[in-house]
């Protein structure tokens, strides 16, 4: 379970990311069809990572469940490589 939440975290992480950097740009080219497909993303990224982060960091505040630090390490090093990448990123 802990490896399955750690990748998804992390997926999510990149997709989140990296679509939040479409979705700026996207409003500022007032590109309409693009800023929804592009929100659609961000919200449904945000939605699943929240969900795994914050039920993982409950279980380490309250319980003191260290196996569920991977998810939280995952979702920091999936955030940092996705602002990363869509700085690099020439496409959006």
């Amino acid at each position: 379970m802990i490896l399955k939440y750690s990748i998804m975290v992390f997926v999510t992480q990149l997709i989140f990311i990296g679509c939040r950097t479409w979705n700026v740009k996207a409003i500022a080219a007032k590109n309409i069809p693009q800023v929804l497909l592009s929100g659609t993303f961000v919200h449904l990224s945000w939605l699943i990572s929240i969900a795994i982060g914050a039920g993982s960091m409950f279980e380490i505040i309250n319980d003191f469940q260290w196996q569920f630090i991977p998810i939280i390490l995952c979702s920091l090093i999936g955030g940092l490589m996705g602002s990363y990448l869509s700085m690099k990123s020439k496409r959006f």
